[in-house]
């Protein structure tokens, strides 16, 4: 006779937990005490292979590291060594070229370039040299220096011409380039063309270096009327005057008076100015006379 198959009783779940603990459903907090998933955290209980991968791992990237800065340091020992022989040893001057003057000779503008041979073609103050023949020989405009592998240092001049003029008591002349600086402080004449400053009266006229006026407020509304004048590229102003910063004038073609007050908004005041001169040029282009233009959007021409 076959027995049947004995089914265990059911137990009692408190009565379970009073004899066994209390049971935990959660898988995570299950696994979380396996001495395994722990050696895993720690670090250990890998195989064998694994532990190898990682070892291997862990040397490549010490010596990735380790022969990056062994070559970081011969790239820069070597960058060091070639500056050293580079400002000592090699790159020495041995000519200088001096070209683009009219006025003066290469070895009269030799004398004032601070620039000789043997220096390191690196090494050169190029301001220095700049700034020594712009004061010593006022008619030079402008020096551009160029260094010329391997030893060769080029520099090219442009001659300066004078712009405006200002009368001195003893009815000589100063004359100025576009940027103010004094080139000549007591020429006999003026060249023609030159646009003459008045009203304002010079307290320095040192050539080669600006002019300066007694009053600061006459030389910043100057200052703005030549460069107003030069970004406009106007040929026709023959004299310009600045009595006190709200006193400013210009003389189209010696004959129109451009009464311009303070020196703000100079474009917008010349160009409406000049275009009333081209207005009265149809008419009569000799008429004489002046152009209020103090008020905004407002011009007033009065006859002489």
């Amino acid at each position: 006779m076959k027995k049947k198959k004995r089914i265990p009783p059911k137990r009692n779940l408190d009565n379970y937990e009073e004899e066994y603990g209390p049971v935990n459903f959660n898988d995570k907090g299950r696994y979380a005490d396996s001495s395994f998933v722990q050696l895993r955290r720690e670090g250990q209980g890998f195989t064998k292979n694994e532990v190898r991968r990682k070892q291997n791992k862990k040397r490549r990237l010490k010596n990735g590291v380790r022969n990056f800065l062994i070559t970081l340091g011969i790239v820069a020992f070597v960058a060091i060594v070639a500056a050293i022989l580079s400002l000592t040893v090699f790159f020495n001057i041995t000519t200088v070229n001096i070209t683009g003057s009219e006025i003066y000779t290469a070895e009269e503008l030799a004398k004032a370039c601070t620039i000789e041979a043997g220096e390191n073609l690196f090494l050169i103050d190029t301001q220095k040299c700049v700034n020594s023949i712009e004061r010593s020989y006022p008619y030079i405009y402008s020096v551009k220096i160029t260094r010329k592998l391997p030893a060769t240092v080029n520099i090219t001049v442009t001659d300066a011409k004078a712009v405006y003029a200002v009368n001195n008591a003893d009815k000589t002349f100063i004359l100025l380039d576009d940027n103010l600086k004094v080139l000549e402080k007591s020429a006999k004449s003026k060249p023609a063309g030159v646009i003459m400053i008045t009203d304002a009266k010079v307290k320095s006229s040192d050539a080669g270096y600006a002019v300066e006026f007694e009053d600061e407020n006459a030389l910043d509304c100057i200052t703005n009327l030549t460069n107003t004048i030069k970004t406009m590229g106007i040929t026709e102003i023959t004299s310009i005057s600045s009595k006190n910063k709200n006193s400013n004038f210009i003389v189209y073609d010696s004959r129109i008076t451009f009464e311009l007050g303070s020196c703000d908004e100079l474009e917008k005041k010349i160009y409406r100015g000049l275009a009333i001169c081209e207005e009265l040029n149809e008419h009569n282009n000799s008429v004489k006379g002046k152009i209020n233009l103090t008020v905004d959007k407002q011009s007033y021409f009065t006859e002489e």
